[in-house]
């Protein structure tokens, strides 16, 4: 004689898929905050060495640093976007927008210049023997991706989160006529017709941005010493740089801001090389 068997009743069935449904729902929740969390944790430590990165190699070319550029001159690159302040328009005011520039000594001191020369013989024309222009400064992240081609190295990729964030350029050129004194009494014009290149992204903005900065974590990029303390000007060189750099990105639903909510990663730096022709 067979033994009675029971199957489970519609009842049990439904509250073992609630049971199970719950359950599931649990792990996909851990899952998803796990890989928020994984998320944000590189991207903190993509954006820490990054800046910290960038803020060396601006060091290092400060301290070959011939001249840097006073308060208070004008500075026009291209009239491209890549050179474009974030407030808008090419030409940049040094101490009033985010811009560093300088002049590096010729890598050559027995070679006489020239900017289209590719000689490299240790005298004669070269473009060893011409000072070198360098600037630095940002641009804001959807004008630079928009300016550069989707498949160029220079372009980060588009992030419509932080279309607002900075990127930080830098730009290189030559300078075909050399100043005869230190300090000069005139600079010569920045060189044109070359492409900025990415330094590093996401910089936070330094003017108040809506979803970034607020009153309490705007900051001054650049920052200008002297021997006397007062500003500087083409009478009174620049004599040491202070560099500030805060990062920000929206990124898994939350805002990082680096290396605090309210300061920035700040180093000073006293170029050694100011006013001396060398070989670098």
């Amino acid at each position: 004689m067979k033994g009675n068997r029971k199957g489970l009743t519609l009842v049990e069935l439904l509250v073992g898929m609630a049971l199970m449904g719950i359950i599931l729902t649990a792990l996909v929740s851990f899952f998803m905050q796990s890989s928020k969390a994984s998320m944000q944790s590189s991207a903190r430590a993509d954006l820490q060495q990054e800046t910290l990165n960038a803020q060396q190699l601006i060091a290092g070319k400060l301290k070959e640093a011939w001249y840097i550029y006073p308060q208070g001159q004008t500075i026009k690159m291209t009239s491209t976007v890549l050179t474009q302040r974030p407030s808008g328009g090419n030409t940049w005011t040094v101490g009033t927008d985010p811009i560093l520039a300088m002049l590096l000594p010729p890598r050559s001191s027995t070679n006489t210049c020239n900017t289209t020369a590719t000689s490299t013989a240790a005298t004669g024309p070269s473009q060893n023997g011409c000072y070198r222009f360098l600037a630095y400064f940002p641009v804001k992240r959807s004008v630079w991706v928009a300016g550069t081609g989707t498949d160029s190295w220079r372009n980060p990729g588009p992030d419509a989160q932080n279309d607002d964030t900075w990127v930080l350029a830098e730009y290189r050129g030559l300078i075909s006529s050399s100043p005869t004194s230190f300090p000069p009494s005139t600079l010569p014009a920045a060189p044109t017709g070359n492409t900025s290149n990415l330094l590093t992204d996401y910089v936070a903005p330094t003017t108040l941005t809506t979803g970034f900065t607020t009153s309490s974590n705007t900051y001054t990029m650049f920052g200008y010493g002297t021997a006397n303390g007062s500003a500087s000007s083409l009478t009174n060189p620049v004599n040491s740089v202070t560099l500030n750099l805060g990062v920000t990105r929206q990124i898994a639903g939350k805002l990082l801001r680096l290396p605090n909510a309210t300061d920035e990663y700040t180093i000073s730096v006293f170029p050694t090389n100011l006013g001396k022709i060398a070989a670098n």
